[in-house]
């Protein structure tokens, strides 16, 4: 295991410029999403205030369904990582990869600024107790995984276009363990996400009240 977290600390210095290429793609989704939710029409933010009122209800009554929560939390956090995953060895998947990680950020950066536009001061504690630490963490692991399927397309393209040879046992055997190091990750992220977050949401909001 040692060895595995050595290389991946490695691989990380190595591909630097490409982590901080990524790193800005992300803070990119994250100021769109951001700057959309303020250009809505006036229905559709009322009707993301009345989801989210609903859901700080379904919190205040303890009325959410924890199992069925979790397996969706699941499905989507570890499949996405799976579809990161095959993209990488797909010599279609570079441009999908960055897409997808565009859509994810976007994504977090809407539903932080919903949250904070309509609770205002309230909205930003809010925020921050939806966001952390389990939405950066699962970010940080797309960005991790997303990274290494990059370096991985990337070579599978220049194997087959400047007929480059490189040891794909090697570098398999390695992207398969940055695929389960991030499976393991995301299972306890999503373990907090379901069972621990929304009591923390909860306790905000009746303390701000």
């Amino acid at each position: 295991m040692k060895k595995y977290m050595d290389k991946l600390k490695s691989n990380i210095r190595i591909n630097k410029n490409l982590f901080v290429f990524l790193v800005v793609i992300v803070a990119v989704g994250i100021a769109s999403g951001s700057i959309f939710v303020t250009i809505l029409d006036t229905s559709d933010k009322t009707m993301i205030s009345d989801y989210l009122n609903s859901f700080l209800n379904s919190l205040n009554t303890n009325s959410l369904n924890y199992n069925s929560t979790l397996l969706n939390t699941l499905i989507f956090t570890i499949g996405a990582t799976l579809l990161i995953w095959l993209l990488g060895i797909s010599v279609i998947g570079f441009a999908l990869i960055l897409l997808f990680l565009f859509i994810k950020s976007f994504s977090l950066g809407f539903s932080v600024a919903s949250i904070i536009i309509n609770y205002n001061f309230k909205g930003v504690l809010m925020a921050f107790a939806y966001t952390i630490p389990h939405h950066v963490i699962n970010m940080m692991i797309y960005l991790l995984i997303s990274s290494y399927a990059l370096v991985l397309s990337y070579r599978l393209i220049s194997s087959f276009t400047k007929k480059k040879n490189f040891d794909f046992k090697v570098i398999f055997n390695r992207y398969s363990f940055i695929l389960l190091f991030s499976i393991i990750i995301l299972f306890i992220s999503s373990l907090y996400e379901v069972y621990l977050a929304p009591k923390v949401i909860s306790l905000v909001v009746s303390i701000l009240n």
